[in-house]
C-alpha cells in the first residue's frame, strides 16, 4: 500500500472544496490545506464539514504570487513517502485511488502520471495528463504552472504512466479579467527567470490563441530553437504549433522544416519519461509530414490544450 499526503491551495473554492476532498478524506494518510487568501466560506466548510484547519498563507508579488512556494510549504510538513497535489476543481473517483494506492512501492519509479481530461460549459473537452504523485523527496518548481518534472529530471529520475486513475477537472468560465490575471503572471514569470524556457511555451501558446501572431512566432520559436534540457515536451509543443502558424500563412517550405526538426528532436530525446508517455505529440508530427507533403497546409492544425 502507497502512504500518500495531500496538500491542496485553495482561494475562494466554496463551490468546490468539499465535494473535492470528502471522497479522499478516508484514503489519504494526511491531508494539508493551504488557503491563500479566501473571502468566502471556505475555511468555514473546511473545519465544520471537512475537520480540516487550512493553514493561511499570502502569495507574494515580489516571486509573481507563485503557488509553488505555498504548496512546498505544505509538502515539506507532509511525513508520507508519497505526495499529491490537486486543485479544488478536480475529481478522482475514490475506487481509483484505492486502486493506485495498492501498489507496490517497491515497483515504482519516482513518480506517476495520469489522465487529466478538462470538461468545459459548451459541452467539450481535452485529454490531456498530470503528474500526479511523486516521491517525497521532490518538490514543484516554477513561478507558474508549476510542476514536479524538472525535479525529477535533474535527479535524474522517472516517472510511470497510471491507467488505473483520471482526473476530472471542470473549470469556472474564463473570464477577461482571470485572464489578464494569467497574462501579468506569465510576463512577470519571464521577467524574473528568463531562462525559464517553460513560460515562454505558455506565452507563445496564450499568444497563438489569441491571434497575435508575431508575439506567438517570437516565443515559440525561442524554445522550439533552444530545446531545453529540462523541458523537451514543452519544446516539442512549441515545435507543433509553430508549425501550424507557417501552415496556415501557406508557407509549407518552413512547416516542412520545422517538422522535420521536431521529429528528429522527438527522435533524441524518446526515451525521457514525459515523452514516453505523450500520446498525442508524435502521431501528430507524422500526420503533419504527411499533410504537408501533400500540400493540405490548411489541414494542419495545433490540437488544444486545457489551459
Amino acid at each position: 500500500m502507497l502512504d500518500v499526503g495531500l496538500c491542496i491551495t485553495v482561494k475562494d473554492e466554496e463551490s468546490n472544496i468539499v465535494d473535492c476532498l470528502a471522497p479522499l478524506k478516508d484514503l489519504v494518510a494526511e491531508i494539508l490545506v493551504i488557503d491563500t487568501g479566501s473571502t468566502d466560506a471556505t475555511r468555514e466548510l473546511l473545519r465544520d464539514v471537512l475537520g480540516i484547519e487550512a493553514i493561511r498563507l499570502e502569495l507574494d508579488e515580489s516571486e509573481c504570487f507563485a503557488l509553488s512556494t505555498v504548496r512546498n510549504y505544505g509538502f515539506d510538513r507532509l511525513s508520507t513517502p508519497w505526495l499529491m497535489t490537486l486543485d479544488a476543481d478536480e475529481r478522482i473517483d475514490p475506487e481509483e485511488v484505492r486502486a493506485v494506492f495498492s501498489l507496490g512501492d517497491a515497483d515504482l519509479p519516482a513518480g506517476m502520471f495520469c489522465r487529466w481530461d478538462t470538461y468545459y460549459d459548451d459541452g467539450t473537452s481535452v485529454e490531456d495528463y498530470k503528474l500526479s504523485l511523486f516521491r517525497s523527496h521532490h518538490r514543484h518548481i516554477g513561478l507558474i504552472h508549476d510542476t514536479a518534472q524538472p525535479s525529477l529530471r535533474k535527479a535524474g529520475e522517472a516517472a510511470c504512466w497510471l491507467p488505473q486513475m483520471s482526473l476530472r477537472h471542470r473549470p469556472e468560465s474564463v473570464r477577461t479579467s482571470k485572464e489578464q490575471w494569467y497574462d501579468w503572471r506569465l510576463q512577470c514569470a519571464r521577467r524574473r527567470e528568463p531562462d525559464w524556457l517553460r513560460y515562454q511555451w505558455f506565452s507563445g501558446y496564450m499568444a497563438f490563441r489569441y491571434g497575435q501572431r508575431e508575439d506567438a512566432e517570437e516565443l515559440l520559436g525561442q524554445v522550439h530553437d533552444a530545446r531545453p534540457e529540462l523541458f523537451p515536451v514543452e519544446s516539442l509543443n512549441a515545435s507543433m504549433v509553430l508549425a501550424g502558424l507557417k501552415a496556415r500563412q501557406g508557407d509549407r517550405v518552413a512547416a516542412e522544416r520545422i517538422l522535420d526538426q521536431a521529429v528528429t528532436y522527438h527522435d533524441s530525446v524518446a526515451d525521457d519519461f514525459e515523452v514516453r508517455i505523450n500520446f498525442r505529440l508524435r502521431p501528430w508530427l507524422d500526420r503533419a509530414l504527411e499533410l504537408a507533403a501533400s500540400g493540405q497546409l490548411n489541414e494542419i492544425t495545433p490540437y488544444q490544450f486545457p489551459y
